[in-house]
């Protein structure tokens, strides 16, 4: 999926300065596609773009589309792949299919607004787009009970959007290997929070894209309401720290959990929460030694085995 923050809050500031723009979005796909259902594209009448649908196998045939699309004021489905004539003269070669919805936007396209209020909110949003008629409109609920993923519905006319908050990383602790996971998580489009009392070692020189706590963790994640997407890691290595922020995961909703140290390490962790009245139920909870076994080394290794730790854990529910 794209970064909706970069795709939403640029949108919302070409439709300000009155630019005319369009908007592409991926609704189906089969075999080797490059993008997931939902990645969005947005093209103003410039030629602008922003975002991607199909990491550049068919974004000219998709750009070319778009500014029609702003000409006439007409929406259009775009078939790309092995069933189409053109799959090679666009770049779907390899055997995957792409089914994109193009729609033009209005000038005071209030759908827009929405989910950037949404975001800002950390708010599930739905749209409902009518492949037929190119409709739009939000709508509170799906028939059939909540959904987190957007798909078409068993007729392909209808596209519902479903577009969630950013999956929120709370690292505790501003130490070196956290600037390797910071940047990491940032490029797999995390919200990524640092807490850390000592502000010599969290600070914005430090983590200039992050947010930052100087507060101890257990105060510092009270403010926030912890969810299953939601994933937190303890890299100080100092009890003191980290099983405080610990304690607090451990009786949240939150997704992931996982703290720095060896299996030595870990044993005294475990003796330490048993002895503060915390279950071995919920303490197994708790991924140590953090991270996929890659043979990490270095702490850009590291923090590739402990995304990739996050990433398995999250995909599987």
């Amino acid at each position: 999926m794209n970064n909706l923050d970069d795709i939403i809050t640029p949108t919302f500031n070409w439709l300000m300065k009155k630019n005319k723009v369009a908007i592409a979005t991926v609704v189906s796909t089969w075999g080797s596609a490059p993008r997931q259902i939902g990645g969005q594209m947005v093209i103003n009448n410039n030629g602008e773009i922003i975002g991607s649908v199909s990491g550049g196998c068919v974004e000219n045939s998709v750009i070319s589309e778009a500014l029609e699309s702003i000409k006439d004021r007409k929406h259009r489905i775009k078939d790309y792949g092995i069933t189409n004539d053109l799959a090679w003269e666009v770049g779907l070669a390899c055997g995957g299919n792409l089914k994109i919805l193009i729609q033009p936007l209005e000038d005071n396209d209030k759908i827009i607004y929405a989910i950037k209020k949404n975001i800002a909110n950390r708010k599930q949003i739905i749209v409902k787009n009518d492949c037929i008629t190119g409709k739009r409109e939000i709508i509170q609920n799906i028939e059939g009970g909540q959904k987190k993923t957007s798909f078409l519905d068993k007729n392909q006319n209808i596209f519902y959007h479903i577009i969630e908050p950013k999956p929120r990383l709370f690292v505790v602790g501003g130490v070196h290997l956290s600037q390797s996971l910071s940047s990491l998580a940032n490029i797999c489009e995390y919200d990524v929070t640092i807490i850390d009392p000592r502000d010599y070692f969290a600070n914005k020189q430090r983590f200039p894209n992050d947010k930052i706590i100087n507060e101890w963790p257990d105060i510092a994640l009270e403010k926030f309401n912890l969810n299953s997407s939601d994933s937190i890691v303890t890299l100080t290595h100092d009890p003191k720290i980290d099983d405080l922020a610990l304690k607090l995961a451990l009786d949240s909703k939150i997704g992931y959990i996982g703290s720095l140290g060896s299996k030595k390490t870990h044993e005294a962790r475990i003796e330490r929460l048993l002895a503060e009245g915390v279950s071995i139920v919920k303490i197994n909870q708790i991924h140590s030694p953090i991270g996929l076994n890659i043979s990490s080394k270095t702490p850009q290794e590291i923090a590739i085995s402990i995304m990739a730790e996050i990433t398995q854990v999250r995909r599987s529910y």
